[in-house]
C-alpha cells in the first residue's frame, strides 16, 4: 500500500508541473541569420553545461517558422565547444529533419559564435530582452534589440 501511495504521489507532481520554460536570448546576428540561446535549457553535467542554440533567419513573413535548433556543449575552462544533433523545423514550424554528425570538442576561438555562448553560459552574461519562444520571435518580426 505504502509504495502504492508513493506512486500516486509521483505522477500526481508530474502532471501538476509546468511545461519546461523557454527564454530566448539574442546570441548574435547577421544578415542573414539571428542566433538565439534559451537559457532556460541550460543543463551542467561534470565541467560542462548543454543549451539549445538556434539559428533563425534574419528576415520573412512572420508565418514562414523555418529555423533550425540544436544543442551546443561548452567546458568553461576547458575554451572548449561541441556542437550535439541539430533539429530543422519547416515553414509550418513542425520538426523535418534530425542531423548528428558526432563532432568532438574543439578550442573556442576568440570573438566566435562559440565564444559568445560561452559568455552566457560560463558567465551568465545575458541580454535584456528575451523572447517565450523561437515562435514568437518571428512572429513580432523578428524585432531588433533597444
Amino acid at each position: 500500500m505504502k509504495q502504492t501511495v508513493i506512486t500516486i504521489a509521483a505522477v500526481l507532481s508530474l502532471a501538476a508541473s509546468p511545461v519546461l520554460a523557454e527564454n530566448w536570448h539574442v546570441v548574435s546576428r547577421s544578415s542573414a541569420t539571428v542566433f538565439m540561446l534559451d537559457v532556460d535549457s541550460i543543463t551542467e553535467a561534470g565541467d560542462a553545461r548543454t543549451a539549445v542554440l538556434a539559428r533563425v533567419p534574419s528576415a520573412g513573413p512572420s508565418a514562414d517558422l523555418s529555423y533550425s535548433a540544436g544543442e551546443i556543449t561548452i567546458r568553461c575552462a576547458a575554451n572548449q565547444s561541441k556542437p550535439g544533433v541539430e533539429i530543422l523545423y519547416g515553414p509550418d514550424g513542425a520538426e523535418q529533419e534530425r542531423i548528428d554528425d558526432g563532432y568532438d570538442f574543439d578550442a573556442i576561438a576568440k570573438n566566435s559564435l562559440d565564444a559568445y555562448v560561452k559568455s552566457m553560459l560560463c558567465d551568465g552574461d545575458r541580454g535584456t530582452t528575451t523572447h517565450p519562444s523561437i515562435r514568437a520571435f518571428i512572429e513580432a518580426g523578428r524585432p531588433q534589440p533597444r
